[in-house]
């Protein structure tokens, strides 16, 4: 089929004005975009060295969902038409379709069907010139041309059992990795269950598969994701993901990691992007065709808003720093759906485009009409300054010339040399060649040796030992040696003898031990990427030597100057690794105890890890209880122990503390109390018993006020009994105490529940001062919630405890007999009406009920004034966007503290965890959508925010996003933002929930303002005013408290107190604009003396990560952007003064400020006479903004 067609080409400069009117007659999506690829074209914007051309398009390909090439340079696309889903009695005909530009112009001459009568397709990928696997619903088919010409007469099953709950969640993603692997992904919905010659594997939910032909191999690579739409791996053997429905950007992943949503997953990793747009495919920029500053980039696409997007990505030591650039093509046209990319043989990025002019994930109906089945299109993006890369011919080169392909500036061609190397491997000589060539590596030598040794593996090969043992020695000796691929080949070795055991070869056990070998002398080596792989390596192993290598390994860690924790992929391995070899370990050995002995926090660390009983003997038994002395190790073993011990053993280990040495008794039980405070319904056992022998011993009177403090918790947090006799004393008695410590006494013998303690409450609640009486109803409706009822609503009416008694209130909606007490009583009382009003929003913010917000409404004489979206109200509202809306005031509106939406979304890395990130909402959704949403958002629930309302064994209610789930326990997300973890075992219900977004919420909007309000989240994504940039910009900071007591500090000290983390000043999260600046009037201001300026205070974490691992400091800038000075001009920072980590900084020392690397806190102070605009923070050099989440 002849697909000539003109070709189309645009730069930067493109006028946009011929598709402004279709753009806005778009938003409510009556008037569908005509199918042209002119104007889909006209409407992109490039970066300027770019220009784009369409290579391919319907009727030659429709529905392109993955591409990939094979040596010959034709294009293989999976396209679906019938994608999201069959219709009733209809026969399938989804195609692989294979183009090719015959006369290499850029555009596709030939198009031609390889197979056809699919089902939904969702990957495909070459074999070679003639056969391909594809990706077909529940099962993995292998088609091949025995004839050559061009179309498949063999097809064959090569695995089934793959899961097809949901049709944008099947296996897909097929990717060559270059040890010989085919890799592809599954998304979070699918259950596989796939029966191999090596057992039945399994995986549910998301993650990635590593299958091996030759062998019929397969494992996970690793767990997790959402809908990880993109897999690549980069020139050092590294792999890296996107997902197409979490909002992580660029995600590395490497053997064993687990990522969110995987089942039963009590620990995950996360992306490199935290608040980046979902994306969908992924590639890396290289070849000579590509800009030089630009290789090694990775391209993906924001399908949602019409971009395909560049990432900078490089090492951090074992983590890895990513950062957006701007994008390659950016568009409004609505149908504009990129969803793959790949680099063709030119050097040129081929971007393929669903064309859809409405979102495929389930936000509209599948039978919708608006949905594009028929069009697609494949773009071609070049860069006509620069000549084009040659493409190699692969099958008639020789082994010598396909080696030296292995080097190319080309990932592709090294690549498919590889892939024709596969053919070569039983060749006679053919490993004497590869073994000349990399003795002729010189500066090549360490790529040279990688990618000999995935032939080798390729080739079942087992390990070189000697060659490799020196290599490793060679590093110990100089570290600084160790290059960027290590581990990848350190992990090609062990591959190499593993696949041998699976395969039950006769050199397995062997070929095993030379690897633990190998493993075993790496452990030494301080390079924090080779000591990931060494990590996974080790509980892979799963033997008592790696576990001691494990043990080595963390207590070198943890000596470090660099807390372990600002490793992540290094701490969550070693956590893994332990966990997995604990059996190993907990009976210890000498090795270990002589490092225990040492290092007694890499102790405590690993029994946190394992979280056994087992574990926790080893602390237990090592602690000196009786010493005089105190001891660090046992005060960090003893915190350990209160997180993982059960409570018989927590039982025996507050008896020996309250028996042993009497100076170590309030810090050490402090301690305990400390620890297990996060564990849900676990205290010591027998500890009312233990307490009571320790009391009696006591005089009473004496008691000082620290030990009243930990009598108070120990009574509230154990369920004490026996301390009730010495809280009454205290409260009767010490009445001179501080408010702060009578309430803490009131709050304890609240929790006892016994008469003596109700009446002595009751008493309080209607006598008492206002600090004793908010104390005492406060323990009241906790511990008797029925009688708290009339205290509640009559503290509603006192400004002085109008505030906490809401709060309490509140609180009860969990208990549906409490709530209607309290609706019941309302109706028949009085309310201000603003007092009402902050009540109302209250209880919707927490989950709402009808009841008792119509008792509510009825006692404040409140106007129904809830919206109803009838059709006539939506059609106005929808043509007042259009005409008159104004995304500016909506972002004020967005931004107001009683809406609470800052609270609850994200918009890129700025705001709350609760609801969808609204980065791109625009882009994907339209302004029905969101308005329908905003005012029933239970009938619009985004994938991933779905609801579950938990009934417990106590009658509690719970509604919350699920965040994991394990055989013991659910966690769930609560409309605050807090986690709550739930035990399996005590749910009694559980059922779907509703939106966390309660219903109402806007009732106290005008219609202006939720036309506004509608036009500022439909700008998210499409409108470039309210696009998240792509600089590297502070938008989550902090802003002090203003308060009468901070204030005063600062009148008394000097304004350096508020850079000092002093008690008395307390801070609250702030996000910035969209446009990255942050607004002025919403920061309070602060008067330290007459005659000083007013003040407001705003601080941030900056993370500093050198690109020199072996570096400890480099200079990165800080500048201020705002709308009266330009960045970088010399009075930019007029008006402020800064300290970093503490200390004052002189403000033109920020724009060359030398750090250490790790975290960093930067506290500013804006003179608000002097700076009127807001104001933004960018970071320039080797620093990002800290993420406050």
């Amino acid at each position: 089929m002849n697909l000539r067609r003109p070709p189309l080409s645009l730069c930067f400069a493109v006028c946009l004005s011929c598709f402004a009117t279709v753009a806005n007659a778009q938003r409510d999506l009556t008037d569908i975009p005509e199918p042209d690829p002119n104007a889909e074209a006209a409407a992109m914007k490039l970066d300027p060295k770019a220009a784009i051309n369409l290579f391919a398009a319907d009727p030659a390909i429709r529905k392109p969902i993955q591409m990939n090439f094979d040596c010959t340079g034709a294009l293989w696309v999976a396209s679906s038409e019938s994608y999201p889903q069959v219709k009733p009695g209809e026969i399938p005909n989804d195609q692989i379709v294979v183009l090719r530009d015959l006369d290499k112009d850029g555009v596709a001459e030939s198009s031609t069907v390889f197979a056809d009568g699919l089902l939904i397709p969702t990957g495909v990928i070459p074999d070679g010139p003639h056969a391909a696997y594809v990706a077909a619903s529940t099962e993995l088919l292998y088609f091949k041309d025995t004839d050559h010409d061009g179309v498949a007469d063999e097809r064959r099953v090569v695995m089934s059992g793959f899961g097809t709950e949901d049709t944008h969640h099947l296996v897909h993603t097929l990717r060559w990795g270059p040890d010989g692997c085919l890799y592809f992904n599954q998304s979070i919905y699918i259950h596989s269950h796939i029966d191999t010659p090596d057992g039945t594997k399994r995986l549910d939910g998301g993650g990635i598969w590593r299958y091996r032909p030759s062998t019929g191999q397969l494992d996970i690579f690793c767990k997790g994701f959402i809908n990880p739409w993109g897999h690549i791996v980069n020139r050092s053997g590294e792999s890296f993901v996107t997902d197409g429905a979490a909002f992580d950007g660029i995600t590395h992943a490497f053997p064993d990691a687990v990522f969110k949503t995987s089942p039963g997953a009590t620990r995950w990793l996360l992306g490199l992007n935290p608040g980046s747009p979902k994306h969908c495919g992924l590639e890396v920029l290289s070849g000579t065709h590509i800009p030089p500053e630009w290789q090694g980039d990775l391209v993906t696409n924001d399908f949602r808003s019409h971009r395909v997007c560049r990432f900078s990505v490089r090492p951090n030591g074992a983590d890895y720093i990513s950062r957006q650039q701007p994008e390659l093509v950016t568009t409004e046209h609505v149908a504009f759906r990129p969803i793959d990319a790949r680099m063709a043989p030119d050097g040129t990025m081929l971007i393929a485009d669903w064309y859809n002019p409405i979102i495929q994930h389930g936000e509209v109906d599948f039978r919708d009409p608006r949905r594009d089945t028929e069009h697609g299109r494949i773009w071609r993006l070049s860069f006509p300054d620069r000549p084009l890369d040659p493409w190699p011919d692969f099958l008639s080169a020789t082994t010598s010339e396909l080696l030296g392909y292995l080097e190319d500036e080309s990932l592709a061609v090294r690549q498919f040399a590889r892939q024709t190397l596969w053919d070569h491997l039983e060749d006679p000589g053919f490993f004497d060649t590869v073994d000349e060539w990399v003795n002729q590596g010189g500066d090549q030598l360490a790529t040279r040796t990688l990618e000999a040794q995935w032939l080798r593996e390729a080739a079942l090969q087992t390990v070189a030992m000697p060659l490799a043992m020196a290599r490793i020695e060679s590093w110990k000796s100089n570290p600084s040696s160790v290059p960027d691929n290590a581990a990848a080949w350190l992990r090609s070795q062990f591959r190499s003898a593993n696949q041998l055991t699976t395969l039950n070869a006769p050199t397995a056990k062997q070929a095993m031990a030379d690897a633990a070998k190998l493993v075993g002398a790496a452990t030494e080596i301080t390079d924090l990427a080779l000591t990931l792989e060494v990590i996974v390596q080790c509980g892979q192993l799963d033997t008592e030597e790696s576990a001691v290598w494990l043990h080595q390994i963390l207590s070198r860690l943890l000596a470090s100057d660099q807390p372990l924790s600002s490793q992540k992929s290094i701490d969550f391995a070693l956590w893994q690794s332990i966990r997995e070899t604990a059996e190993h370990w907990q009976d210890g050995n000498d090795t270990l105890q002589e490092i225990w002995e040492k290092s007694p926090q890499t102790l405590a660390w690993a029994v946190r890890a394992v979280g056994n009983a087992d574990a926790a003997k080893l602390l237990i038994d090592r602690i000196e209880w009786e010493e005089i002395s105190s001891d660090e190790a046992d005060d960090q073993w003893l915190q350990a122990v209160g997180e993982v011990a059960t409570a018989e053993q927590l039982g025996g280990v507050l008896k020996r503390l309250l028996s042993g040495n009497p100076t170590h008794v309030e810090r050490r039980i402090s301690t305990l109390l400390d620890a297990t405070a996060p564990r849900k319904n676990v205290a010591p056992a027998k500890a009312n018993a233990s307490v009571n022998q320790w009391l009696a011993k006591q005089d009473a009177g004496q008691l000082k006020v620290s030990t009243m403090r930990w009598i108070s918790r120990a009574t509230q947090q154990w369920k004490l009994q026996s301390t009730e006799a010495t809280l009454l004393s205290a409260i009767q008695t010490r009445s001179d105490a501080a408010a702060e410590d009578r309430q803490i006494w009131i709050n304890a013998l609240a929790s006892l529940s016994s008469p003596k303690a109700n009446q002595q409450l009751m008493s309080i609640a209607k006598e008492g001062s206002i600090a004793d009486r908010t104390a005492a109803i406060d323990g009241l409706v906790n511990s008797r919630p029925g009688a708290a009822v009339p205290l509640v609503l009559d503290a509603l009416t006192e400004a002085e405890l109008s505030k906490a008694a809401e709060n309490w209130l509140v609180s009860s909606l969990s208990r549906p007999d409490l709530v209607k007490r309290y609706a019941a009583k309302m109706s028949d009382m009085e309310l201000p009406s603003d007092t009402a009003r902050t009540l109302l929003r209250s209880v919707r913010s927490a989950g709402g009920n009808a009841e008792l917000e119509q008792a509510i409404r009825k006692s404040g004489k409140l106007d129904d004034a809830t919206w109803v979206l009838s059709p006539e109200l939506k059609d106005r509202l929808l043509k007042r966007v259009r005409e008159t809306g104004s995304a500016s005031r909506g972002e004020l509106v967005y931004r107001r503290n009683e809406l609470q939406c800052i609270s609850c979304h994200a918009i890129g890395q700025g705001g709350g965890l609760v609801g969808p990130n609204l980065v791109s909402l625009g882009g994907s959704s339209q302004p029905d959508y969101v308005l329908e949403s905003l005012l029933d958002p239970s009938a619009r629930l985004k994938e991933g925010y779905s609801t579950r309302k938990i009934l417990t064994e106590d009658g509690e209610v719970i509604s919350g996003i699920s965040i994991g789930e394990t055989d013991d326990a659910i966690r769930l997300r609560l409309a605050n933002s807090t986690v709550r973890e739930i035990e399996i075992d005590a749910i009694l219900d559980d059922a779907p929930g509703k939106s966390l977004m309660p219903e109402g919420l806007l009732d106290n909007l005008t219609e202006a303002e939720l036309v506004d309000l509608t036009t500022f989240l439909a700008a998210l994504g499409r409108d470039p005013q309210f696009t998240v940039s792509t600089e590297n910009l502070v938008r989550s900071l902090e802003t002090m408290n203003y308060t009468p007591a901070a204030n005063g500090r600062l009148n008394r000290t000097s304004v350096d107190t508020a850079a000092q983390d002093d008690p008395a000043m307390t801070w609250r999260a702030l996000t910035t604009m969209v446009d990255g600046k942050v607004r002025l009037e919403e920061l309070d201001k602060f008067k330290q003396h007459r005659h000083t300026p007013p003040t407001s205070f705003i601080r941030f974490d900056i993370e500093v990560t050198p690109a020199d691992s072996d570096a400890t400091t480099t200079d990165i800038q800080l500048k201020l952007q705002s709308k009266t000075d330009a960045a970088g001009s010399d009075n930019e920072w007029d008006g402020i003064e800064a300290w970093v980590d503490g200390k004052p900084m002189p403000t033109w020392q920020l724009k060359n400020l030398p750090l250490s690397r790790g975290r960093h806190r930067i506290t500013l102070s804006i003179n608000r006479d002097a700076v009127t605009s807001n104001i933004g923070i960018a970071l320039e050099g080797e620093a990002i903004a800290a993420t406050q989440n």
